[in-house]
């Protein structure tokens, strides 16, 4: 018999008698369902606890209200023009300017550290906790008497799984950096600051590798600025921690899209009049489940348009977004938590 032949025949009478019996290799598929809970890890008191922490935070459910025992399964909401296509883009609000990208900071903040070591631009402090990251004193050619640092902020956004990116901009007279150390409240050069901006916007723009995610920045530049408040006690609305202004333009925006239709504003007195138009499925005469997944036997049907108050409220630097009947009476807990969803879901 030739060796090769041979080689094959043993291999082969190997996996037989493995097969026969117990194998040799534990099954540790089900070894989850043994798991326990540990108490969590103690630190010192003369030690930092900071770099410890929960990796997969389990969010706080919004809406705590008991569940109907039967329902209707409603119609899903319209997917947003910019949920497969990312969007790169700087806003600008005042005198302030942002990169605005459709990606969660778990994403964003990975891309900015592979930019800015690519550009081999050196760095002297990163803060995933903070969201920031700082540079060393840069030299530029066309700038033969100031050295300039930057400092970027990576925070989330106004919309849903969104990234805003802050630069502010920092110089010191060559040779002179050592004295000074306090970063300005608005950048010294606004020229530099919109010139980092904009490559960094086009990086980002030109960035095809994004599949990348840091656990680190999971809750990077802190809690989401925009959340749908429904505690038992209190009735729903949503809370923004933006000023009121941009506040107030977001929720405009907002109100233009989803079906709402602005029908007047005040914005001194917080009020806005808006009309919503809903549809909904109506069945007609589907019966298997197939029917049922794929909507046939079902139409849309739009249902006449209702006028709703919504108003927004400034208290301690958080503005509260409500919904109202056309009188100013509170909805029920489910009309109002499906019309603030809407308009959580469309701002920006």
């Amino acid at each position: 018999m030739k060796p090769s032949l041979r080689l094959f025949c043993v291999t082969v009478l190997t996996l037989a008698v493995a097969g026969c019996g117990k194998s040799p290799v534990r099954d540790r598929s089900n070894d989850y369902l043994q798991a326990v809970e540990v108490p969590p890890m103690s630190v010192p008191e003369d030690q930092s606890s900071s770099a410890i922490g929960e990796l997969y935070d389990i969010p706080v459910i919004a809406d705590t209200s008991a569940a109907p025992q039967r329902f209707r399964l409603p119609r899903p909401q319209p997917l947003s023009e910019t949920t497969f296509e990312e969007i790169v883009k700087i806003d600008t609000f005042g005198d302030k300017r942002w990169i605005a990208i459709n990606k969660p900071p778990a994403e964003v903040w990975p891309r900015i550290r592979n930019i800015l070591s690519r550009s081999q631009v050196p760095t002297t402090r990163v803060d995933a906790t903070a969201g920031e990251i700082e540079t060393a004193w840069l030299e530029f050619k066309d700038d033969d008497v100031n050295s300039h640092r930057f400092r970027f902020t990576i925070r989330p956004g106004v919309g849903v799984n969104s990234t805003e990116v802050s630069i502010l901009e920092m110089s010191a007279p060559l040779g002179k950096e050592s004295d000074v150390s306090e970063w300005p409240q608005s950048s010294m050069s606004d020229a530099r600051e919109q010139e980092f901006l904009q490559i960094t916007s086009d990086a980002l723009a030109h960035e095809i590798n994004s599949g990348s995610v840091s656990l680190l920045a999971q809750n990077i530049g802190g809690d989401d600025r925009v959340k749908v408040i429904a505690d038992e006690a209190v009735d729903p609305y949503l809370q923004i921690r933006l000023g009121y202004d941009r506040a107030w333009n977001s929720v405009i925006n907002s109100l233009s899209k989803g079906g709402f239709t602005v029908l007047d504003q005040d914005r001194s007195a917080g009020r806005v009049s808006v009309e919503y138009k809903e549809i909904i499925l109506v069945e007609e005469g589907g019966t298997t489940l197939m029917d049922l997944v794929l909507n046939f036997g079902q139409k849309d049907e739009e249902l006449p348009p209702v006028k709703y108050q919504v108003t927004l409220s400034e208290n301690q630097q958080i503005v509260e977004v409500r919904v109202l009947d056309e009188a100013r009476n509170q909805l029920d807990r489910p009309s109002a938590m499906k019309l603030l969803k809407v308009i959580r879901g469309n701002l920006s």
